[in-house]
Formats: structure tokens, C-alpha cells, sequence
């Protein structure tokens, strides 16, 4: 099976599908996360408080703003994602075999998340500068295409590059965790249907979408739970302009946060993280088995 294929080209067509299921169900809670990793500290006092404070000021549309360019680069990312992850997952794999949890399937799913580091890097770029653009603030933008005029027209071709670095660092080990975790469930949790089996009852249907349900929710828990310190430094470089105090790599960001408030600066956001990843990601795995059908 090559990368164009037909059955690569479903694998990324139901991947699309299931990015934007995943970015549509979580970005509310996406929104509340990023206001809480980039606004100096102190300013809400929990999640729950910057919640308030968006509904208050912004209305409901402040909780998604921002929306189009994830939405897009979203279902472009996770059908890349899904193509070259299941089409390394296949070179890695003898004819017949069962993927190796212990190699193979992290092994394709770091590499998937390297690649599609370098289509995710900028529309995240976007989406971090809207979500903290509230009026009378630097990053305050009427949509995406001026926000990246106006980062064109400050930072130059070079500017779409920041925080790819830390996109990587953050999406290769959160890939390999997310993927084997979620076939390592796949495999111990009841409710899964035989693949060779293409015309399923209802029932059996229904238990295996509430098994991709759980897996799926439980992966995206896991995996933000191990990588969000790196997604804060990634947030905190993409949000912060040329000579700014984070305009720095992502490891010396890592030690600043640490040095202005320890673990609390590191998981900062974790509640509408955890909570977004679960319906987010489940989501994203009940769309891609469904459309794969």
C-alpha cells in the first residue's frame, strides 16, 4: 500500500473527518485552556472564571473564536496524521501480523506526528493568536486572514516557523502515546467488532462504537495528561511577539515557567484540558471507525 493508494486516500479522508469532529467538539474548552496558558498570571482565577469572563464580554462566539482555521487545519492534520501513520504502521508490519504495541505502532504514530507537525505548526499559530485576542490587545484580530497579514507583515515568511519546534517536540512523543494507547485499550476492552465482519448488527455496532468511545476518550486523557507542559511552551512561544520575555525555545521556556510557578505554571490549564480531551478525542475515534465502515 503506497501514500496514494485508494486505501491511503480513505485513510485520510476519514482521518479529515475525524479532526474535525475532535477540533469542533473541544474548542470551547481549547479556548479557556489558551487564555489561561498565555494571560499573565492572576488574571482569571480558574477555569470556571475565565469561562465566565468570555461569556461575559465576548458571548458564546468568544469560545470560538478562532474556529475556521483550526477546523480546517484540524481535518487536514489528522487525515495526514491517519495516512501516514496507518501507511508506516504497514511497512513496519509483516503481511498478517498484528502491529507490535511495543514498536511498530508507537514507532508509525511518532513519525505521523512529525510529519503532520509541519501542516499543524502554523494554522496553530493562528488559532493561538485569535483565541487571545480580545479588543484592545495586541493579538485582537477580526479573523484568521488578518491575523496572518499582520504576522506576515511583522515576522516575515519566517514568522508561519514559530513554535514548529515545539509542535514536534510535543506532537511525536503525544502521537506514539496516543495511538498506542488507544489500539493497546482497542485490544483489552470487550464491545469491539471482528474487522473481517462488514455488515454488523445494530447492537454489534452500537458496542463498537461505545468501545471506540471509551478507548478513544481515554487515549486523548492520557496523552494531554503527559505532554500539556510542552503544549503550554508551545502556546506561550506561538502567542509572544519578536523580543518578547517567551520569545525563546521551548526548553528555556520550560525552565521560566518552572522558575515563576513551578508545577502549577507547567500544567497550567489541565482542568479544560482533561476535560475537553475526553469527548474531543472520543469524538475523533468514533468518527474515524465509523467512516472507515
Amino acid at each position: 500500500m503506497g501514500l496514494g493508494s485508494p486505501e491511503s486516500t480513505i485513510n485520510a479522508l476519514s482521518g479529515g473527518v475525524a479532526g474535525a469532529a475532535n477540533i469542533f467538539t473541544g474548542f470551547p474548552f481549547d479556548t479557556v485552556k489558551v487564555r489561561l496558558q498565555a494571560s499573565p498570571r492572576g488574571t482569571y482565577a480558574g477555569p470556571v472564571d475565565c469561562t465566565r469572563s468570555i461569556l461575559k464580554f465576548e458571548g458564546v462566539r468568544g469560545l470560538y473564536r478562532g474556529l475556521a482555521a483550526p477546523l480546517v487545519g484540524g481535518a487536514l492534520e489528522t487525515g495526514i496524521s491517519y495516512a501516514v501513520y496507518t501507511y508506516t504502521l504497514g511497512q513496519l508490519t509483516a503481511p498478517g501480523d498484528l502491529p507490535s504495541l511495543s514498536f511498530a505502532v508507537p514507532a508509525a504514530a511518532g513519525v505521523a506526528g512529525v510529519v503532520l507537525s509541519f501542516v499543524l505548526s502554523p494554522f496553530e499559530l493562528v488559532k493561538c493568536r485569535l483565541q487571545m485576542g480580545t479588543r484592545g490587545t495586541p493579538h485582537y484580530h477580526s479573523g484568521p486572514r488578518q491575523c496572518l497579514q499582520h504576522l506576515l507583515k511583522t515576522e516575515g515568511s519566517l514568522g508561519l516557523t514559530r513554535g514548529l519546534k515545539a509542535t514536534i517536540a510535543r506532537e511525536a512523543p503525544g502521537n506514539a502515546i496516543f495511538f498506542t494507547v488507544y489500539e493497546t485499550l482497542r485490544r483489552s476492552f470487550p464491545g469491539k467488532a471482528a474487522p473481517d465482519n462488514p455488515n454488523p448488527s445494530l447492537w454489534e455496532l452500537a458496542k463498537d462504537s461505545a468501545s471506540a468511545v471509551g478507548c478513544g476518550g481515554l487515549a486523548g486523557t492520557i496523552m494531554w495528561s503527559a505532554v500539556l507542559p510542552l503544549d503550554v511552551a508551545k502556546t506561550r512561544i506561538q502567542t509572544a511577539y519578536p523580543g518578547s520575555v517567551n520569545d525563546i525555545g521551548i526548553w528555556q521556556n520550560l525552565q521560566l515557567m518552572y522558575w515563576q510557578g513551578g508545577r502549577r505554571t507547567l500544567y497550567a490549564g489541565l482542568v479544560p484540558t482533561l476535560i475537553r480531551a475526553f469527548p474531543a478525542n472520543a469524538a475523533q475515534w468514533l468518527a474515524w471507525e465509523l467512516s472507515r465502515r
